[in-house]
């Protein structure tokens, strides 16, 4: 879905790995599935954002199959920008992207938005 349009993308196996590649390629945009082994993806967007440097501010976008009342407040507590929920709707999942890169902003230049997305 991401590739078609254009995006390039590295995904990772769970939250641990997620703060580790962060903390050495920059990134536009990171999709953050919330329920991941070894590190769970709020742990994982504390430590990116705790740690500071390369991606401490970097857009956050929580994907998780929790649609509870209450669960988009935890995934912004924990420094999440944003929240959308599975099964994920492939427009909205393209609105999410153009509105936290500059693919929304029709001023910036026409180049792929690299995300990573984080997958159990």
């Amino acid at each position: 879905m991401l590739l078609q349009r254009g995006h390039e993308l590295d995904c990772v196996e769970n939250g641990q790995e997620a703060v580790g590649i962060t903390a050495t390629k920059e990134f536009d945009l990171v999709l953050m599935d919330c329920n991941m082994p070894v590190m769970d993806g709020w742990q994982a967007t504390e430590r990116i954002r705790q740690r500071g440097g390369l991606n401490a501010r970097t857009p956050i976008i929580a994907v998780t199959a929790n649609a509870m009342k209450g669960d988009k407040e935890k995934c912004i507590a924990a420094g999440m920008d944003d929240y959308i929920s599975k099964p994920v709707e492939r427009r909205r999942l393209y609105e999410i992207i153009a509105k936290w890169t500059s693919a929304g902003d029709p001023a910036a230049p026409a180049a792929p938005a690299p995300a990573i997305a984080s997958t159990a």
